[in-house]
């Protein structure tokens, strides 16, 4: 077995990279479906008490509500590569974390969804 591989590795040096590297892609995104998958599985980590580490886009998917809704809702940026936690989304608008929070409680309210 092990002469075989050396065997390819030497003829095709390129395709036996090319083969490991894709391999370990598959690997990592399979790793990544299944850690999110559990985390996501765990009914402990949906719909929880609103806090100000949280994001836009974490409160749209524990709450099951689109993120574009979340996001107009409590005046995130508009870049999509921004993260921003509702602390510092309270920060840019110069508001007390309480009032973005609450904004945020009346948004899931209005989108009625349940507990």
């Amino acid at each position: 077995m092990r002469t075989k591989i050396r065997h390819l590795w030497r003829r095709h040096p390129l395709a036996c990279a090319g083969f490991v590297i894709a391999l370990a892609v598959i690997a990592f995104f399979a790793a990544r479906f299944v850690a999110f998958s559990l985390y996501w599985a765990d009914p402990a980590h949906r719909q929880q008490p609103l806090e100000p580490w949280m994001t836009p886009r974490y409160i749209a998917h524990a709450w099951e509500i689109p993120p574009d809704v979340v996001m107009d809702a409590l005046g995130a940026p508009e870049r999509p590569d921004a993260r921003p936690t509702l602390k510092e989304i309270a920060r840019q608008r110069g508001v007390p974390v309480e009032v973005v929070l609450e904004e945020a409680r009346a948004l899931i309210e209005a989108q009625g969804v349940a507990r």
